[in-house]
This record gives structure tokens, C-alpha cells and sequence, in this order.
């Protein structure tokens, strides 16, 4: 009995599994809790009970109520209340061919069934993406804490923890937790970027139409149809909506591109010739009772990235104006980290 007792004391106690708090649930967060439902099912095939024990707890925040970070669109959101989460817009194509992101364990073929072109639209892939993760595991989210937003991230150092504070959009519940682990998934999207000279332009000059970011097209017809518009910026986003607003009904869009080599300025011709690229061209001055915008010939470095305006005053009138949308990107959100561990 006293040897039985001996040898039970001698068992070593299994470590306490870490946790592991994860920011965001698009494809970032969602890949990594797939990994960890992978390794699960792997181990539990195996029998490999000591390494189930020793899986993380993984709780995911999602600000949004539905998974998919910026592959959704707003209209997908689900939850109309909440203005603070990037979207794409519906007209969203891939700007790279599909096959820099299809999976070894979930090809196109086992989930489209048909030839595919090289470019994808953004809603099938976003159907793709999630169709992976829950199609062996019908309660893949259940790991996520949707329309939360996390508000701060510090690190104790006294218990070598970082300590999170979540805040839910729908029952206005704030917590703090500690984790073991914690895994920044927001992306490099994480709110939309504008030009803030612009802006206060824009504001201090009394425009008079409105002012959207390409985050903010989910009501795009009524920003478009019959209208003159303008795009700043002359990427990806502003060949899209470009493009989307010819379908649409847009009278004339002018596309203001500072550098002169984006994407859409180096599109030589489109539908109906309803578009114009104003090159090495950025607005300087609200005229016609704030319906219109003068533009300025600037001149970009190439190697600071930035510019000044022309000496020769080249002009340009754009004259009734009634929607302006920054097609100008997006910055990662790292309000919530704590300043010192932010990457410098």
C-alpha cells in the first residue's frame, strides 16, 4: 500500500496548457485556429492524449459579427451599428492570380468544382476561405468572441501575462483577462488611411458633396449614378471603383494621382471614355461655391515618396463634383497595444 502510494506521488503533474489570446478573425486568426483544429485532430487519431492535454486554449476578439476581416463586405457585416471595422468593397477583385493563395488541403477543385479564372472576385473566395476551416468542424467559431472589440493589451511583468481588456459592442460587457500568449492577427488593414491635407482641404473650403473612403462603397450606386466624381489615389481600389461606377451610371470620373504611375493611370483607355487620369495632379483649392476642386501640378520623389507643388502654377477645374472617395489604403490598428511593445 505505502509502495502504491510512493509510486503515485512520483508521477510527474501535466503542465497547465498555455492560453492564448488572439486580435481579429480574418484569415490570419482563422488560420491559426484552423492549425490548432488540424494538430487536435491529428493528435486525437493518434491517441496522443499527452499532447491534447498540452494544446493551447485560443480565445479569439472579433470586432465584427461575422468572420472574414477585410475580405468581407459591409453589407456582410452584419451589424449595420458597427462603423469602426474595414471592409472591402463589393466590386473587390484579387489583384494577384488565385493560385498564390489556394490551399494543399482544400484546393479550388474541392470547392468550386469548375474552371476558375486567374483572377478572383472577392466574395467567392471569401466563401473559400471559410468553407476551409468549417467544413470538418461545424463549430469552428465557437473559439470566437464576436463584436468585441479589444481595447487595451499590456504586459504584467510581475506575472508574465499579458492582461487584455475586451469590451462587447452588443451587451456592453468590459473584461479583463490574462494570457500566456498573444497573437496580433489584425492585419496590415486595420483602419482606412487618408490623406489628412486633403481632408482639411476638403472641410476648411466648404465642399459641399460627400466624402467616402473605398471602405465606405456599400451604397456606391446612389455616391455614383449621373455624377461627377472623384477618386484620390490610382491604385488597385480606384481601378475597381472606377470600373464599378462606369456599370453603375457615373457621369465622368477623374482619377487625382500625385505619382503618375499607379495601376489606374496606366490604364490607356476605358468604357465610354468616362474616366480621366489627372496625373501629378492633387486638389489645392475648393472653387464654385464648394462644388468643385482645383487641381495642382506636384512633383513626386521617387525615392522619399514625397512631393511638392509645382512653381509653374499648372492648374486644373473640376467642376460639379459631388462625391470625392479616397482610394488611399489602409493602415494596421495598433491602438490597442501597449505603446512599448509596438513595433518601432
Amino acid at each position: 500500500m505505502g509502495e502504491a502510494a510512493e509510486d503515485t506521488m512520483k508521477v510527474p503533474s501535466t503542465p497547465a496548457p498555455p492560453t492564448v489570446a488572439v486580435i481579429g478573425c480574418g484569415p490570419g486568426g482563422m488560420f491559426f485556429l484552423h492549425a490548432i483544429e488540424m494538430r487536435r485532430r491529428e493528435m486525437e487519431e493518434k491517441g496522443d492524449l499527452e499532447g491534447l492535454a498540452s494544446l493551447p486554449i485560443v480565445t479569439c476578439f472579433e470586432r465584427a459579427s461575422v468572420p472574414g476581416g477585410v475580405w468581407r463586405a459591409k453589407s456582410t457585416d452584419g451589424n449595420p451599428e458597427q462603423t469602426d471595422t474595414t471592409n472591402m468593397y463589393e466590386a473587390l477583385w484579387t489583384n494577384g492570380p488565385k493560385e498564390d493563395i489556394e490551399f494543399p488541403d482544400y484546393t479550388y477543385d474541392d470547392h468550386f468544382h469548375q474552371p476558375l479564372p486567374v483572377y478572383m472576385p472577392r466574395q467567392p473566395l471569401l466563401d473559400y476561405m471559410l468553407c476551409r476551416v468549417t467544413r470538418n468542424c461545424p463549430h469552428f467559431f465557437d473559439a470566437v468572441r464576436f463584436n468585441t472589440n479589444v481595447t487595451s493589451v499590456k504586459w504584467d511583468e510581475e506575472k508574465s501575462k499579458f492582461v487584455v481588456a475586451t469590451s462587447n459592442h452588443e451587451t456592453k460587457e468590459e473584461l479583463t483577462e490574462t494570457f500566456d500568449k498573444c497573437i496580433w492577427a489584425a492585419g496590415q488593414n486595420g483602419k482606412p488611411s487618408f490623406p489628412m491635407s486633403i481632408k482639411r482641404l476638403l472641410k476648411r473650403g466648404g465642399f459641399k458633396g460627400k466624402c467616402i473612403h473605398s471602405s465606405e462603397c456599400e451604397d456606391f450606386k446612389t455616391d455614383v449614378e449621373g455624377k461627377r466624381v472623384v477618386f484620390i489615389g490610382d491604385e488597385y481600389s480606384a481601378e475597381d471603383l472606377a470600373l464599378q461606377a462606369i456599370k453603375l451610371g457615373v457621369e465622368k470620373v477623374f482619377i487625382c494621382s500625385r505619382r503618375g504611375w499607379g495601376v489606374a493611370t496606366y490604364t490607356s483607355a476605358w468604357p465610354m471614355k468616362k474616366v480621366e487620369a489627372c496625373e501629378c495632379m492633387l486638389p489645392t483649392e475648393v472653387i464654385q461655391d464648394g462644388r468643385g476642386l482645383r487641381l495642382t501640378k506636384v512633383y513626386p520623389d521617387i525615392e522619399t515618396e514625397e512631393y511638392e507643388f509645382a512653381d509653374d502654377g499648372d492648374t486644373k477645374d473640376l467642376l460639379d463634383i459631388e462625391t470625392v472617395v479616397f482610394c488611399t489604403g489602409y493602415k494596421p490598428n495598433l491602438s490597442m497595444i501597449e505603446e512599448s511593445m509596438r513595433p518601432s
